[in-house]
């Protein structure tokens, strides 16, 4: 049993030590998928504002350009761990509106049990919960912040 204990702590105490490297692969994969919606939105700007116009956004013409350039800026910044923490805060207002003015509205999802098994499932979800780690776990060793701001 002792032995099996011991293995059990030397694999977490492995698995601690690699903590850096899933960071910076999360980190990575967030802003380069920030980048590259927010790089596409900026190639067809003129149809984000129409989108935009038909969720009931106001200020579309404003806001459609600032929510593609604050996706790719953040994104950029997330994926080499710079301002890391408030790109991640930025990106998770952005996900939060995309949330309540897109993506659950086009699902129909109710406040049930299946509704929020749905709302789960959503990728928007997904990304905003993994900026919510970023904001709270940090950029890891493997950033520039770590370069630039050692502790």
């Amino acid at each position: 049993m002792r032995h099996g204990i011991d293995f059990v702590r030397r694999v977490y105490t492995r698995l601690d030590s690699l903590e850096w490297v899933a960071r910076l692969a999360v980190r990575i994969a967030i802003g380069l998928e920030f980048f590259g919606s927010g790089l596409g939105k900026l190639g067809r700007v003129s149809g984000l504002i129409q989108f935009f116009r038909s969720l009931g956004i106001p200020g579309a013409e404003i806001l459609a350009p600032l929510v593609a350039s604050t996706e790719l800026v953040c994104g950029v910044l997330i994926a080499v761990g710079l301002a890391t923490r408030t790109a991640a805060v930025m990106l998770c207002g952005v996900m939060t509106v995309a949330i309540v003015t897109a993506a659950a509205p086009e699902k129909h999802i109710t406040a049930s049990w299946h509704g929020l098994l749905e709302f789960f499932y959503l990728p928007e979800v997904l990304f905003f919960l993994l900026l919510v780690w970023i904001v709270f776990a940090g950029p890891g060793r493997a950033s520039l912040d770590a370069r630039l701001c050692p502790r």
